[in-house]
């Protein structure tokens, strides 16, 4: 287990992860408290945005040192677009944020991330 690594370790792994960022709102449910005969009043209602308004999605990576690269993700991510995210960004930022040699790759093991593409 990691939890006993000095900080030196921790100094010198490169941590990974996608988020997605909707331009009006969140994809989930919302919940509204009300009272009798106020479900039409706009305190208690959430106005909508045609087919969600869109949203961005985004790759990013940063270690103890600071924060890298920052791609913009076109489309669904799969395991094919990942590797190829990885393959431009994850050496490049590891010497612009100078980890020493053996740093540490660390990603969340999404299906993406395991995937044979991925890992080849």
């Amino acid at each position: 287990m990691y939890v006993k690594e000095p900080q030196l370790f921790w100094n010198n792994v490169l941590w990974s992860d996608e988020t997605k960022i909707h331009l009006f709102g969140s994809d989930g449910m919302v919940r509204v408290w009300r009272k009798p005969g106020e479900e039409y009043a706009p305190v208690c209602t959430v106005p909508t945005v045609k087919h969600g308004g869109g949203r961005l999605m985004f790759w990013g990576c940063f270690s103890a040192r600071g924060v890298e690269n920052l791609v913009v993700i076109k489309g669904n991510m799969d395991g094919l677009m990942y590797r190829n995210i990885m393959d431009q960004n994850v050496l490049q930022s590891a010497k612009k944020l100078k980890l020493k040699k053996g740093w540490h790759y660390q990603h969340d093991n999404d299906p993406k991330h395991t995937s044979i593409v991925s890992r080849d």
